[in-house]
């Protein structure tokens, strides 16, 4: 049975544990979405057929109105086809990884080196999507197969599907140093939220670091992140730190 736990050891040996999504929030996403988009392929066939309904009443001529159930017609296929094959690229590639479904069941597609999904990773995972699902239980037999819990798409894309933590929680644990505001240039939005996680678990557990040991894992953090946003600073590394946790707060990305 596949491992839950999905480990990246960075550049700086920052090891980020990641919690795979699991079969079951998986067939909930596709659940959701899939009722998503056939409501909606739904509307789009009433409308056509409501369309044509409005034509055949209209006193055109038999050749017009021919053309018309032809055209009607060409509208529900394309519109049908884009629905199929673009809802998962659209909403995964604007919503970082994420579509109504997958955002319901709690869980995100990511590069399997943690970096948020691209959006050629997202196209790639989708078109084989079309082999995962057309093939019986090709999907399904994969990711039980793969340690990792892939299917063919992720296999390909060099995504995983990973279960978001809610990493709010430990903020009250977190004492910072006192009359410190946060550097809202930095860009952390480019900061996942199981590298806000890692960043929280620091900063709350420092405290109870060996005198050794809390410098060293300061600085590891600081170089990681420096690189994560592109930036550099003559803050010391727990000060920075700070202020990249305060910056992530101000900016909204955690509810």
């Amino acid at each position: 049975m596949p491992d839950t736990d999905y480990l990246i050891s960075t550049p700086e040996n920052v090891d980020l544990h990641l919690e795979l999504a699991g079969l079951g929030n998986r067939i909930l996403a596709c659940f959701v979405d899939t009722l998503i988009s056939y409501l909606v392929i739904i509307l789009i066939l009433a409308a056509c057929a409501g369309s044509a309904y409005w034509v055949d009443e209209m006193s055109w001529p038999r050749e017009a109105r021919t053309l018309a159930y032809y055209y009607l017609g060409a509208v529900a296929i394309l519109t049908t086809f884009v629905v199929i094959f673009g809802y998962f690229i659209f909403f995964e590639g604007t919503w970082q990884g994420q579509t109504p479904g997958k955002k319901f069941a709690g869980i995100r597609v990511i590069e399997s080196n943690g970096q948020p999904v691209s959006w050629s990773s997202v196209i790639v995972r989708n078109l084989i999507r079309i082999v995962d699902t057309g093939l019986g239980l090709v999907g399904l037999v994969t990711i039980f197969a793969d340690a990792s819990e892939r299917r063919l798409g992720d296999l390909a894309a060099g995504t995983i599907v990973i279960r978001e933590r809610q990493a709010a929680k430990e903020d009250l644990t977190v004492t910072l140093t006192p009359d410190l505001t946060p550097n809202l240039y930095f860009d952390v939005g480019q900061i996942t939220p199981d590298e806000y996680e890692l960043l929280v678990s620091f900063l709350s557990r420092r405290p109870k670091f060996a005198p050794g040991k809390r410098p060293l894992l300061a600085h590891k953090l600081e170089e990681y992140f420096k690189q994560k946003i592109q930036t550099t600073t003559d803050d010391p590394p727990e000060i920075f730190l700070e202020k990249i946790y305060l910056a992530y707060k101000a900016q909204g990305k955690i509810s």
